[in-house]
């Protein structure tokens, strides 16, 4: 026979009980392949759910303080490029690492253009000169970063909505911007919840998926 883990229902089993369950089969060699479980037709959690699992969730935590590297291990689950649009197997192998070169990329350019801090003689800021090329070289900087994430989340949430069939709530036409614009941290997070069953599978901060590596992502989506 074939051997299987599955997630039994709230309040568990008896011996013979019959009931659906949601599984997760052996893929060899001791890796497991998470079968599609998401729901289809509704979201898995609502927008304000990013505190499900608690503040010291790996989820949370990266939906908090860097939304954009949570951003990148959905859209790799879910194949999609850095942009947030599907991809081929070349591309989307890569999203997680060329996100990361985007954000690298923001903070060091941010250094590079920072304004030093001034001080008076009685310990007081100097203000900064308006005409300083620096200061809008920052702005140009924030605006391009602002930018860059508003839409690769856009994009992902809208092809997740698609491929699950879960219809816009509110803002026609243009929920997912309007999520994405007004709380991305809620946005990212609710995207991470429907992509992974965090019932089942430990969520890790350092991986392409924010999942652990024995899960087989060829097959996830």
């Amino acid at each position: 026979g074939v051997v299987k883990t599955v997630q039994v229902p709230a309040g568990g089993v008896n011996k013979g009980d019959e009931f659906q369950a949601i599984v997760v089969s052996s893929g060899g060699g001791g890796v497991f392949s998470l079968s599609d479980n998401a729901p289809n037709g509704r979201w898995r959690d609502g927008l304000c759910s990013c505190c499900k699992y608690g503040p010291c969730h790996p989820m949370f935590m990266l939906a908090l303080c860097l939304p954009q590297v949570l951003m990148a291990q959905v859209m790799t689950r879910m194949k999609l490029s850095w942009l947030g649009n599907p991809a081929d197997l070349d591309e989307w192998k890569k999203t997680y690492r060329n996100v990361w070169l985007v954000i690298v990329s923001y903070f060091v350019l941010k250094m590079i253009f920072a304004v030093p801090v001034e001080v008076d003689e009685d310990g007081m800021v100097v203000p900064k000169d308006d005409e300083d090329p620096r200061i809008i070289v920052g702005y140009v900087i924030n605006i391009s970063y602002f930018l860059y994430t508003l839409y690769a989340m856009a994009q992902a949430r809208k092809y997740i909505r698609d491929r699950y069939n879960i219809p816009e709530q509110r803002c026609y036409g243009c929920e997912d911007y309007v999520c994405s614009f007004c709380c991305g941290c809620c946005t990212i997070a609710q995207m991470a919840n429907h992509t992974a069953d965090y019932d089942i599978i430990r969520a890790t901060c350092c991986t392409a998926t924010g999942l652990p590596d024995s899960i087989d992502v060829e097959s996830y989506a």
